[in-house]
């Protein structure tokens, strides 16, 4: 995979001074923390882009059928997924399209259940709209994690439950979740009448032959479901892309399209548009390309971890690892602190995605090899100075 070499010239927010400083206390680290890639993206989705840039007009514009044509067959072929133009609407992120369904699905002081340590985002927008966070946290057992379905039985019948919202694959600890879950999962919402809201943004970064499965397929037996998902991990679009919210239910999908209108969402950006359908069309070899170089580096930490007190979650989806602090350090600030200052290694503290992550630390690995090797390095040797 090529890096693109005008990485460090971007105004990328993981490399903003005022950011990190805000944020680590210090401008001077290597950022491994913010979830986009450092490859270049592939060649057709930029020749695409270059070639609708030099026709030099850009009116209001429509997704032709060649766009819905190519987009079917990738969700056909990837997932299983006979999807439909008119079960999908188009909002700027994922997390707006989580944040309007919350709102027109629930009532303020309304418990929305989710999974820690999670997606910081997921906790910030439940907090903004005024709604309960349920907590459900996940099990890490023999160094994997799993759902607690026990306890997400009794807090899914509590009266103020409404919404249930997962993660899949599951950000940051990396968990895609099997089909039987995921049947469980959907049996569950089912029994309680809970709208299932599933961020699926991470789809088609599984690593270690890891099948993902997405929510959808379970339509046919619940179909109060809404999924939330973007290529814009996939191909590194994050900047330029937007995001899909896929309603199989006519009711739910009509009354939120009414929502939409309403704030005049969903309008065709001529770009996008353009970086898609060459990504749907053409950015199968890219992808093939990209999971390989994701297996090698987490192969190339779980060997430069071995005989350490470092420990790696090895993630089966997503391009970021969960290293487990909890042998060496007691507090997760003191954790952070250390880390930063004598690493100069910028990652993401594992409790900011929630208390449940205190003392693991989350990094993006979608770069070049020597550079995740040399960033493990450094915070090997980092940590083998630290002492109470």
């Amino acid at each position: 995979m090529k890096i693109d070499p005008n990485i460090k010239d971007l105004p990328l927010t993981k490399s903003k001074p005022t950011t990190l400083e805000s944020i680590f206390g210090k401008s001077d680290l290597i950022p491994f923390w913010v979830a986009d890639m450092e490859f270049q993206i592939a060649s057709p989705i930029q020749k695409a882009l270059i070639n609708r840039i030099d026709e030099g007009s850009f009116g209001y514009e429509y997704k032709p059928d060649s766009f819905y044509k190519a987009q079917k067959e990738w969700y056909h072929k990837r997932y299983g997924i006979a999807l439909e133009k008119e079960q999908v609407l188009y909002s700027p992120s994922i997390t707006t399209s989580i944040t309007m369904l919350i709102e027109n699905y629930s009532n303020k002081g309304d418990g929305i259940l989710i999974q820690p340590p999670v997606f910081t985002e997921f906790r910030t927008l439940i907090k903004k709209v005024k709604r309960r966070i349920v907590k459900n946290p996940l099990k890490l057992q023999d160094n994997k994690y799993q759902f607690d379905f026990e306890d997400l039985e009794k807090k899914a019948q509590l009266a103020h439950t409404k919404i249930l919202l997962i993660c899949n694959p599951h950000n940051p600890v990396g968990k895609v979740w099997c089909k039987e879950d995921l049947g469980r999962i959907v049996a569950i919402a089912k029994a309680n009448d809970l709208l299932l809201i599933s961020d699926e943004i991470h789809k088609d970064i599984t690593l270690f032959d890891t099948h993902f499965t997405s929510v959808l397929h379970f339509a046919d037996q619940y179909d109060k479901i809404a999924v939330c998902t973007s290529e814009a991990k996939t191909f590194n679009l994050c900047g330029i892309v937007d995001s899909m919210l896929i309603i199989p239910n006519d009711e739910l999908r009509h009354f939120m399209r009414l929502f939409f209108s309403k704030y005049n969402l969903g309008r065709t950006n001529a770009l996008s548009r353009v970086a898609l359908e060459a990504a749907y069309s053409c950015g199968e070899s890219w992808l093939a390309e990209l999971l390989p170089a994701l297996e090698k580096n987490v192969r190339s930490i779980a060997q430069e971890l071995k005989n350490t007190p470092i420990g790696l979650v090895e993630p089966e989806g997503t391009f970021q690892v969960w290293l487990d602090f909890r042998k060496i350090f007691k507090d997760s600030n003191q954790m952070f602190r250390y880390i930063t200052e004598t690493s100069g290694i910028g990652l993401n503290a594992g409790h900011w995605f929630g208390h449940e992550g205190a003392l693991f630390m989350r990094m993006n690995i979608a770069t070049t090899n020597e550079k995740v090797v040399y960033a493990i390095q450094r915070i090997k040797e980092a940590v083998s100075t630290f002492s109470e």
